[in-house]
């Protein structure tokens, strides 16, 4: 793997796109829990500000999200179970970027007048669903396909722990199969 490209996807047991999503995830959520607070009357004015900034937060993670996963999704092969559910997760990723783009838009004018805008609460509860439901297929990618997961559980822990990651030149030769003598 050149050397772009690694510093792009993440280094072999440490890709990059499980991080970014999650701190994408984090902000949208506390976007949209500002956007209830704020609705449901506790500090308003603050809650208003705050769900506005966080979205912000979220929007601007999702790009370099988008990158590293579309890099992760063109390293499937085309056909297998993988790359269809990586798929239905791109899309569902994007829906959720484009909803969270118009729950900002809709908010925007409620962080000039102090205010959570209902329309922007509609989108921003619509969004979450639509975040934890792709976020679920992401899960399955990884934990049902093993995608970017190297499964090397007698790696010593500093190695484990190394941020340039666990190189496969690093792990230990495979043993060939047993021997089944017959009868």
């Amino acid at each position: 793997m050149n050397r772009l490209l690694l510093l792009v996807k993440g280094a072999p047991g440490k890709p990059l796109h499980p991080p970014l999503t999650h701190a994408s995830i984090g902000a949208y959520t506390a976007g949209v829990a500002a956007l209830v607070a704020g609705k449901a009357g506790l500090q308003t004015p603050e809650m208003s500000h705050a769900a506005l900034i966080a979205i912000s937060v979220g929007l601007i993670f999702a790009a370099p999200a988008a990158i590293t996963g579309l890099l992760d999704w063109l390293d499937l092969r085309k056909g297998t179970p993988a790359r269809t559910m990586a798929t239905i997760h791109l899309v569902a990723m994007v829906a959720t970027t484009a909803l969270f783009a118009l729950t900002w838009l809709a908010q925007r004018p409620g962080y000039v007048d102090d205010e959570v805008r209902t329309l922007a609460l509609v989108l921003g509860l619509v969004s979450e669903g639509l975040l934890a439901l792709g976020s679920n297929i992401g899960g399955a990618n990884v934990f049902v396909y093993g995608i970017r997961v190297l499964k090397r559980p007698d790696t010593p822990v500093p190695k484990a722990l190394n941020p340039l990651g666990v190189h496969t030149e690093e792990a230990p030769p495979a043993q060939p199969p047993p021997r089944e003598d017959g009868p």
